[in-house]
This record gives structure tokens, sequence and C-alpha cells, in this order.
């Protein structure tokens, strides 16, 4: 039966870049699981968030973690982001703030109320591997400052 193929082959362009970046994807997963862990430190005992499972967790091949993305979940969420934006610390709002099912163009007509409500309270802190130390302390500070006030 003959078909339709695709060509999928890199360019110059994105095989240099790749080439360049594939030896050191290992220092970059060990830096985001570095970030991961200091903002778990900074943040684990305030009741208003829900944390991702720290790094240290991940020592367990099948739950491995690289932390493309620090997402929590924060009671007060918008007021968190507001609060963040104003003092320069920028965040993201996962799938703009949707569920799957909540896209009209999927044609979905199903209500999920659970997930309706977790996608309220999903937040993306910053998670680049730029970040100092320092920077996430900041950001670890900002948030406890917002849910002290």
């Amino acid at each position: 039966m003959a078909g339709w193929g695709w060509n999928s082959r890199l360019d110059n362009l994105q095989a240099a870049i790749l080439d360049y970046r594939l030896p050191r994807y290992g220092r970059s997963i060990a830096r985001r699981r570095e970030i991961a862990a200091r903002y778990h430190e900074c943040l684990r005992d305030l009741d208003q968030l829900l944390l991702p499972p720290g790094p240290d967790l991940g020592n367990d091949a099948r739950h491995f973690d690289v932390f493309q993305n620090y997402e929590i979940e924060a009671a007060s969420r918008q007021g968190l982001r507001d609060f963040l934006n104003a003092r320069g610390i920028g965040t993201l709002i996962p799938w703009g703030g949707k569920a799957v099912h909540q896209w009209e163009g999927l044609g979905f007509q199903v209500r999920l109320p659970y997930t309706e409500k977790l996608f309220e309270r999903l937040l993306l802190l910053p998670m680049n591997t730029a970040l100092s130390d320092d920077d996430i302390d900041c950001i670890a500070d900002t948030v406890r400052t917002f849910y002290r006030r």
C-alpha cells in the first residue's frame, strides 16, 4: 500500500545546536534538579502550596524528573502571580489555565470538576539553569512574603 511519507531530517542549524547541547544535557538536568531541591527546601513548609515531589525522591528510575518546569499548586494563585510579577518575577500558567477538555475547538462535552479546580491553582515558578541560588532564594522569599501578609 502506497502513501505519503514524511521527511523529518534536521537542517544544518538544528543539527549544530543539538551537537553542541547534547554533551551538556546531563549538567543541565543536574542544575534543574538542584534548583528544584532548593525550591523544595525553601517552600515545603507553606501550607498554601502543594509542591512536586523533591528531586531526592527521584532516585527510582521509574520516577526520574528532569524538572523542565517547577509546577506548584498555589492557594490564591492569581494574587501570588500578581505579587511576584509586581516584583519582577515572571511566572506561567500552564496551558493558559485550561485543561484539555476545556478547549472548545476539541469538541469535548464533559465537565471534570476536580481537574478544573486543579487548573485554577497551577503555577510555574521560574526554572532556568541560568538562575543562581540567590535568585531562587529571592523568588522563594517573595513567595513566603506573599503568604505571610
